[in-house]
């Protein structure tokens, strides 16, 4: 929360204080986008840019050249990843694949659960600011039009 209000090294109490004078709740605060580049300090070894697994996917997509910029890739949930439009879905799954799940239509090796993606996986085209004003409430997650 100090990185949105772009203050350093303030408590809870305090960012609550400075959301307040500015009309803002701690949830406005929260709800603002995560900007790609954001160092974190005071947490060494570990120190720097943070990602989630899903988040450095995309960040990765980014690098790659297939994510429109701009875009924030922290602002990438596992759902977004699988949902935008860049996968091959029409390739021939190797033998190992239908072994491991005949019924999934991408490739899954390993894991005790299966994630059921049904209809959205790969149908989203990526575009600049993508995701960055978009809801993920829970148990839903429903996406609105121009999200």
């Amino acid at each position: 929360m100090n990185k949105r209000l772009g203050v350093v090294g303030k408590s809870i109490p305090e960012l609550a204080k400075l959301a307040a004078e500015r009309s803002m709740g701690l949830s406005d605060v929260l709800g603002m986008v995560e900007q790609d580049g954001w160092e974190y300090t005071g947490l060494k070894p570990r120190d720097g840019e943070a990602y989630v697994c899903s988040a450095y996917t995309a960040a990765m997509y980014k690098a790659a050249g297939v994510l429109v910029d701009p875009v924030n890739a922290t602002e990438f949930s596992p759902r977004d990843n699988y949902m935008l439009n860049i996968f091959d879905t029409t390739f021939e799954r190797p033998q190992a694949c239908v072994d491991a799940d005949p019924n999934l239509p991408y490739c899954q090796l390993i894991g005790d659960y299966r994630i059921d993606i049904g209809a959205e996986y790969s149908t989203l085209e990526p575009y600049a600011h993508m995701n960055d004003h978009c809801p993920s409430i829970s148990p839903d997650y429903h996406r609105p039009d121009g999200c």
